[in-house]
């Protein structure tokens, strides 16, 4: 039996109607839900990855006990968790942590021996120009019809009967070679010194100095090392250096003795 064929009827279309409340409730909640839903998925992916790390170690020291046991050593203990331990304690001892040496004293020492022939008798210090030398004494000798003080070979000559340096008055008189072939060049640099500088003396004892003056002189200038009712040192040389015409006088007073 046929049964006559009904024409298709199309089912009816369901129709939504959303109110504006309605509307206005979503809009708010949607993006709160898309947070959690996110927090949920990370967290989940979290505590999966977590499990698995936990296998992974737990099958890691079960083959280092199977190994250990196969070849006869005895399993490490477990490893008890340690806890950070604070001691309390007072104001640090900045001083005792940090020690900041200090430069040593300047080196006075007169070195013994002799130098050129000559007892060595003091020493002298003029750190501006890098001049460290040894003192030795030197006096005047004859030549042709007059007399000339001796020079000083490779280091700074103290003029017999000048003052001694550190005294209460009194000119203490000194001289060294700028340039010589065979005496060397212990004061190559008197001509970089400056009015201010500081010089060390030490006959006998310690004795501090301070330039005071530099002048150029002609060799016939004897009164340069005339005494003095002040405590002084004069300090000559050659110059220029390789014509030698003219003596460079630099005066110094006493600051300290």
């Amino acid at each position: 039996m046929r049964y006559p064929a009904y024409p298709a009827v199309d089912p009816p279309e369901r129709r939504r109607q959303f109110s504006r409340r309605s509307l206005l409730r979503l809009a708010l909640a949607g993006p709160p839900l898309a947070v959690g839903a996110a927090l949920t998925l990370k967290g989940g992916l979290l505590v999966l990855d977590l499990h698995e790390r936990e296998r992974n170690v737990g099958k890691l020291a079960a083959n280092t006990g199977r190994a250990l046991e196969a070849h006869g050593l005895p399993a490490p203990p477990p490893t008890a968790a340690i806890a950070p331990t604070v001691v309390a304690t007072g104001e640090p001892n900045i001083e005792s942590l940090v020690e900041i040496p200090l430069p040593p004293p300047p080196n006075d020492a007169v070195a013994d021996g002799s130098v050129g022939g000559r007892q060595i008798v003091g020493r002298v210090r003029m750190d501006s120009i890098e001049v460290d030398a040894p003192i030795v004494m030197v006096g005047l000798v004859r030549k042709g019809d007059g007399y000339v003080w001796q020079t000083a070979d490779r280091a700074v000559g103290f003029h017999e009967n000048s003052a001694r340096p550190g005294g209460t008055s009194g000119n203490s008189v000194f001289s060294g070679h700028i340039s010589s072939i065979n005496e060397g060049d212990v004061f190559r640099r008197l001509p970089e010194i400056a009015v201010g500088d500081t010089i060390r003396l030490t006959v006998d004892s310690t004795h501090i100095y301070r330039v005071s003056d530099k002048l150029v002189v002609s060799p016939q200038d004897s009164w340069v090392m005339n005494q003095t009712a002040a405590p002084i040192a004069t300090f000559i040389t050659c110059v220029p250096d390789g014509v030698y015409s003219h003596r460079l006088i630099v005066v110094a007073d006493l600051v300290k003795g």
